[in-house]
């Protein structure tokens, strides 16, 4: 008798598991107190993409392309809760240096000046040309971050997918699809583009350790998902989690497979005496 007490005691002191409410109520808090520690940083991002001819079922093109990009990056919370802004300056191009007069990335985010967005997003637009494959200003690990914003959750229904271990912490899989247009990216064209967010949480912290962002372009001549994978990791020296690496698989042709990796390195504090604000 006092092994079934036992039991059924145990039984009553056991959680319930977490509903898809519960993990994302947890994931808005965190990632509202995260929000303004990683728009202090700028790092490094040394970003490799391949475009290479599609084997399977289509003979492709012959030809192979390879580009490194050295840029420096930073991720900006915008205030008044709208947003996540990502922001890249290309300093090398297959190991030559960009030429350019748009001076640095950390001098214009820190100098406080009312034009500080205007000069980032022209030095954001301009990296997009050293892209292979269509052009694109999504591919920064602050994608998911802007996708998973509190003000965004009305947008997305939301669901448990499973769980997972990640960097050896036990995460719930949470999976978010847009319901709601126009939708959050559209393409330059102004076409709608329905995103999928699977956002690998630690149930207890609301830790975000990985997102995976598919994007998907509804015009039937389109037949591609865009994806962009962030994996996160802890910085002892910083004290929170940082983008570590980013995946994106992107369109290059009916008869190509693109894709391009990313690490981010070199996390730094630029102070600033003022928030960048759009226009």
């Amino acid at each position: 008798m006092k092994i079934i007490a036992a039991a059924v005691a145990a039984l009553s002191l056991m959680a319930p598991a977490p509903t898809a409410d519960d993990v994302r109520s947890r994931l808005n808090a965190y990632l509202l107190e995260y929000e303004p520690k990683l728009s202090e940083l700028i790092a490094d991002e040394h970003l490799i993409q391949r475009d290479v001819p599609r084997r399977e079922g289509r003979p492709g093109s012959d030809y192979f392309l390879k580009r490194a990009m050295h840029s420096e990056v930073a991720f900006i919370g915008l205030p008044g809760d709208a947003g996540w802004l990502g922001f890249r300056r290309v300093l090398r191009l297959d190991g030559a240096p960009i030429d350019d007069q748009l001076g640095s990335l950390n001098a214009v985010l820190a100098s406080g000046f009312q034009d500080d967005y205007v000069k980032a997003r022209v030095m954001l637009t301009d990296s997009a040309r050293f892209n292979l494959g269509t052009p694109r200003t999504i591919n920064l690990p602050n994608l998911p971050l802007e996708l998973l914003a509190p003000h965004h959750a009305g947008r997305f229904a939301t669901r448990i997918a499973g769980s997972a271990r990640i960097a050896g912490h036990q995460t719930i899989k949470l999976v978010m699809v847009e319901n709601v247009t126009p939708t959050i990216i559209r393409a330059f064209d102004g076409s709608q583009m329905r995103s999928i967010v699977s956002a690998f949480v630690e149930p207890g912290t609301g830790r975000l350790w990985k997102a995976d962002v598919i994007t998907r372009d509804p015009r039937p001549s389109a037949e591609f998902d865009h994806v962009v994978s962030v994996t996160f990791k802890e910085n002892n020296a910083l004290g929170l989690l940082v983008p570590a690496k980013m995946h994106e698989d992107f369109f290059a042709g009916h008869d190509r497979k693109a894709w391009g990796d990313a690490d981010y390195s070199n996390y730094r504090r630029f102070q600033t005496s003022a928030r960048i604000v759009p226009q």
